[in-house]
């Protein structure tokens, strides 16, 4: 899975976010405001990833149990997946 090709990602003044662009703003035209970690996840999506390669690679930069990030990567994942930007 990854990300629609019509998101795009950016920042301003420190506050992350990703909106819809194109087709994809007909069916969601709004801003996805993202913390760090959210952000993180977005950033990963930019290439090919499963849920489990992303938990991997937050494994790797935060210090938390597993399965706090594996449940963090799950949520994030649900609500990327039901704005319609997630390409499986």
């Amino acid at each position: 899975m990854k990300l629609k090709k019509e998101v795009v990602l950016g920042s301003i003044d420190g506050k992350d976010f990703a909106i819809a662009t194109g087709s994809l703003s007909k069916k969601f035209h709004g801003i996805v405001n993202n913390n760090k970690t959210a952000n993180y996840i977005f950033e990963l999506l930019k290439d090919e990833q499963t849920e489990d390669s992303i938990v991997e690679a937050m494994l790797k930069k935060y210090d938390a149990p597993e399965d706090v990030i594996r449940a963090d990567v799950k949520e994030v994942l649900a609500k990327i997946d039901e704005l319609g930007m997630l390409d499986r």
